[in-house]
C-alpha cells in the first residue's frame, strides 16, 4: 500500500501557483497509484481562505482517485470538522486528541493541531501504531534553532523522547524549508517541507515523500515536486573600495543560475565608500535586468556607506593594509573596527 505525504501548502485567495502545485501532487498520486494521500496540516494559509477556497477544492479533491487523509494545522485549526465537505473520498481527522483509523490494515492515528504539548496527546495513545500524523514543532537540536525563531518554536511542541518506537512512521507537518528525515529509535519521522517557497527559506528543491508498506516492512522515497519554484540564497560582502567588484561578481552570479525554477535571494552586506543613493542605484539596474529571468528574484542591500569616515587617512591606511587578507579575516576585522573609527571620528 502507498501512502503520499504532504503539509503546509498554505492555499490562499489570489495564489493560484499553490493550487497548481497541489493539483500536480494529485495528478502525481494517480500516477504512482498512491492508495492514500496525507496532508500533515496547513493545507489553508487561514480559516478564511479555507471558507473562500473550501468549493473549489472540493472539486479538485473529488476528482482524484486517492483517499485523502488531512489533519488541521495551527493556520487553519477551525478549518475541518464533520460540518464541512470537501468531497467524500477526504477524511478529516479533527478528533482531540487523537484519531484512529484502520487503512487497509496499516493502523493511522492523527493528532490534529492542538494547543497544548504533544507529550499530552499521546497519554493514551494505542501501541500498535503504522502510521502516525501530527502538526507540530519538532524540537531536535540538530536542526530546529537553524531553521525556525522563537516565536515559530511554540506550535505543540515534539521531543524527540515522545516519538521513541511509538508508531513506524510518523508524517509531520509545520516546518516548511526544507524536507527532515530522522530516526528515533524504531520510529522514522520526516518533515517533507512546504512543497511549495512559501518563503525565502524554502531554499531547496521541493519534495514529498512517498511511504509503500505492509505489516512486515516499509520504504520511504523523496520525490521532486517538478516546477515548483525555490529559492538559492546568496550573500555578498563588500569592502570599500570593491563595490564596483561585487556588482560584476553578483551580475556574474545571476548568469550562472541556470535553472528555471530557482529563484534567488540575494543578500549584500558591508561597507561601501559610495554615496548609498549610488550603490543602489547600481543594484536596481541588475535587478531590473535580471527579474525577466525568474519567477521572483530578492536582493537586499544593507550595506552601510562610510563615504565620509573613508576620507580620513587613518581609515584609508587601514582599508589599504587589510585588503590582502583573507576575506573572511577581513570580514571580521572590518565589523569590528569600523564601527569604533565611527565613534572615534565623530
Amino acid at each position: 500500500m502507498k501512502f503520499l505525504h504532504t503539509a503546509d501548502l498554505h492555499l490562499k485567495r489570489g495564489e493560484e501557483n499553490r493550487i497548481s502545485v497541489l493539483k500536480w501532487l494529485i495528478d502525481k498520486a494517480d500516477t504512482l497509484k498512491s492508495d492514500y494521500f496525507i496532508i500533515a496540516g496547513d493545507l489553508f494559509d487561514s480559516d478564511t481562505d479555507a471558507a473562500l477556497l473550501r468549493p473549489k477544492l472540493k472539486k479538485l479533491f473529488e476528482s482524484a482517485r486517492t483517499q485523502f487523509l488531512v489533519i488541521p494545522g495551527n493556520h487553519d485549526a477551525k478549518s475541518f470538522s464533520h460540518d464541512y465537505d470537501y468531497g467524500s473520498n477526504v477524511m478529516q481527522l479533527v478528533t482531540t486528541p487523537f484519531e484512529i483509523c484502520e487503512c487497509r490494515g496499516i493502523n493511522v492515528c492523527a493528532i490534529p493541531y492542538q494547543d497544548k504539548k504533544f507529550s499530552e496527546c499521546i497519554k493514551e495513545l494505542p501501541p500498535e501504531v503504522d502510521i502516525l500524523i501530527a502538526h507540530g514543532t519538532l524540537y531536535d537540536e540538530s536542526f530546529i534553532y537553524t531553521i525556525l525563531d522563537d516565536e515559530e518554536t511554540k506550535y505543540m511542541p515534539i521531543f524527540p523522547a515522545n516519538l521513541e518506537n511509538r508508531a513506524r512512521y510518523v508524517a509531520l507537518g509545520h516546518l516548511h524549508s526544507k524536507c527532515i528525515d530522522k530516526q528515533y529509535k524504531k520510529t522514522r519521522t520526516v518533515y517533507p517541507g512546504s512543497p511549495i517557497a512559501v518563503d525565502t527559506k524554502c531554499n531547496q528543491e521541493r519534495l514529498f515523500s512517498l511511504v509503500t508498506i505492509d505489516k512486515k516492512q516499509f520504504t520511504v522515497d523523496f520525490i521532486a515536486v517538478e516546477d515548483s519554484p525555490y529559492w538559492l540564497s546568496k550573500e555578498f560582502f563588500v569592502f570599500p573600495g570593491s563595490e564596483e567588484q561585487k556588482l560584476r561578481e553578483l551580475a556574474s552570479f545571476l548568469v550562472s543560475v541556470d535553472k528555471a525554477i530557482v529563484m534567488p535571494n540575494v543578500i549584500i552586506n558591508g561597507y561601501i565608500a559610495q554615496k548609498d543613493r549610488e550603490f543602489q542605484q547600481h543594484i536596481n539596474e541588475l535587478e531590473q535586468k535580471f527579474k525577466p529571468k525568474f519567477a521572483d528574484l530578492h536582493i537586499s542591500n544593507n550595506v552601510q556607506s562610510w563615504d565620509t569616515i573613508i576620507e580620513d587617512r587613518l581609515v584609508q591606511n587601514f582599508v589599504k593594509k587589510t585588503q590582502n587578507l583573507d576575506d573572511a579575516l577581513r570580514r571580521k576585522i572590518h565589523e569590528i573596527v569600523f564601527p569604533i573609527f565611527s565613534d572615534a571620528l565623530k
